[in-house]
Order: structure tokens, then C-alpha cells, then sequence
């Protein structure tokens, strides 16, 4: 059976979103610092699992079976959470300009 580690990997990544929002506040990095910091991490955690789930659907399409299957399954979703965490702090900075092209439409 897998074990995901979602709630382990949540806190790690919430806990350090807080730490890098507190470094900010108290002028310790800056809020580019910040932001260049966790689109690093946001693009990498989407690179793996974005590549992972192609190598594993080609696999699973092609019926073919490989040796760390569950290994390259584990790191998928492990970095699939870091991806959609980090997304949603993404999704709060960038919401105005989200919220410009709903109201834009209308």
C-alpha cells in the first residue's frame, strides 16, 4: 500500500510559506525573492509530476510493466501535492488579475 504523505508534505509546505511571508514582512528577502523562490518550486514540482504522469499513462497505455512502477507513482503524487499547493499561493497572488478577466467579460 502507498503512503502519500500528503498531510506531512502540506504542513512542510504551509509551514514554509509562513516562514518566507514572515521573512518578507520583517524586510529579510524581498517579496521578488519570494515569489521567484516558490515559481522555482512550482515549476519543478510540476515538471516531475507532469513528466512522471506521461512516462506512467505511456506505460499503462502500452500495457507494458516497469520495475518501479509504484516508486515513479509515489513521486507523482507526492509532487503533484507540492504542485497544487503552491499553486494555490499562486492563484492569491496573481488574483486581481484573475479577477480582471471575469469582469472584463461582462
Amino acid at each position: 500500500m502507498n503512503n502519500y504523505l500528503t498531510f506531512p508534505i502540506s504542513v512542510i509546505i504551509l509551514i514554509s510559506y509562513l516562514i518566507s511571508f514572515l521573512l518578507v514582512k520583517k524586510k529579510k528577502i524581498s517579496p521578488i525573492v519570494q515569489r521567484r523562490f516558490w515559481n522555482i518550486i512550482l515549476l519543478i514540482s510540476f515538471l516531475i509530476s507532469g513528466i512522471l504522469g506521461l512516462i506512467l499513462a505511456i506505460f499503462i497505455d502500452l500495457k507494458l510493466s516497469i520495475m518501479w512502477y509504484r516508486q515513479m507513482l509515489n513521486l507523482h503524487v507526492k509532487t503533484g501535492t507540492v504542485m497544487a499547493l503552491v499553486s494555490i499561493f499562486h492563484l492569491f497572488w496573481h488574483l486581481p488579475y484573475y479577477l480582471s478577466l471575469i469582469k472584463k467579460k461582462k
